[in-house]
């Protein structure tokens, strides 16, 4: 939301320096429509809306004035309302079960995949919104019970992955889990 009323072209500067890819307002403090200025307070005050106009993410509610800008969770916010992604139940037909736990998550990420029956072949992967594969948890048999597996917050080369919304995801034969996870710092 922009509270400085600034261009059409100065909001596309900062979404093209930013790499947003979210929608964002021009013109919060203009009187038409309604003020965000009066509701929400000037200047550093970051704010996320979601399609129905509901404040999802208020800066000055956590932070004081001057240390309002924490992108890492305005980001994670963000993904969370944008990111098209279904979450498919667990169980089923074939007894595929997946949690991935906790989110937001500061550390390490626990999952744990479960089938009834002992499979030959399984992979879980986790990746970023984009849909690129980060690391692979497990490629191989799959016993019948419980797998339980960690996720350190960390890509295939060891680098710490940005906060944001990831998606793990197990596969086994023709049965498919997905599950959402948002890292924080």
């Amino acid at each position: 939301m922009d509270l400085w009323n600034g261009t059409p072209a100065q909001l596309g500067s900062f979404q093209q320096q930013t790499g947003a890819t979210f929608p964002l307002a021009l013109l919060g403090d203009a009187p038409a429509g309604g003020n965000v200025e009066l509701l929400y307070g000037p200047y550093d005050n970051y704010l996320v809306l979601n399609g129905q106009g509901i404040v999802r993410y208020h800066a000055a509610l956590r932070w004081p004035h001057g240390n309002r800008y924490h992108p890492d969770e305005i980001r994670a916010c963000v993904d969370t309302l944008v990111v098209p992604v279904l979450d498919v139940p667990g169980g089923g037909a074939g007894g595929l079960a997946l949690a991935a736990g906790p989110s937001p998550a500061r550390g390490a990420v626990r999952v744990s995949l479960a089938h009834a029956a002992a499979a030959s072949s399984a992979r879980v992967t986790v990746h970023d919104v984009a849909g690129r594969t980060l690391v692979t948890l497990h490629r191989g048999p799959l016993p019948a019970g419980r797998l339980e597996l960690h996720w350190d917050a960390r890509d295939a080369q060891g680098a710490r992955v940005p906060p944001g919304l990831y998606l793990v995801r197990a596969e086994v034969g023709s049965e498919v889990r997905v599950r959402r996870v948002v890292v924080t710092r």
